[in-house]
């Protein structure tokens, strides 16, 4: 019975509960204070109506993606991934000789 589970090697296991929470947590008070901050900037900042209105619909929008990003569900790890570059071909310079102009203009 023990073989038919898959073992979790330590490398690949994900966050810890209380890690993600906290994480999640983080990432909700962000979003509120952006969220207060936009509104507070609606009031007190002499910018045109259109600019107003933009900071207001950020208030009223961010507490909705506050809510979805801290209920998405545990996080996933970021992996970065490991690109290979190709090393540049050995190139040749190229002499000029004296006096040769290159652009003319």
């Amino acid at each position: 019975m023990a073989a038919d589970r898959e073992t979790v090697v330590v490398t690949t296991a994900g966050m810890s509960g209380s890690d993600d929470r906290k994480l999640r947590q983080r990432r909700y008070l962000i979003t509120q204070v952006v969220r207060i901050s936009c509104f507070l900037l609606a009031v007190w900042l002499p910018v045109p109506l259109w600019a107003k209105l933009v900071l207001i619909v950020g208030a009223f929008a961010l507490p909705w993606m506050g809510v979805v990003a801290a209920n998405a569900g545990p996080t996933l790890p970021r992996h970065r991934a490991m690109s290979t570059v190709d090393p540049p071909e050995a190139t040749q310079p190229v002499a000029l000789g004296p006096g040769r102009i290159i652009d003319q203009e």
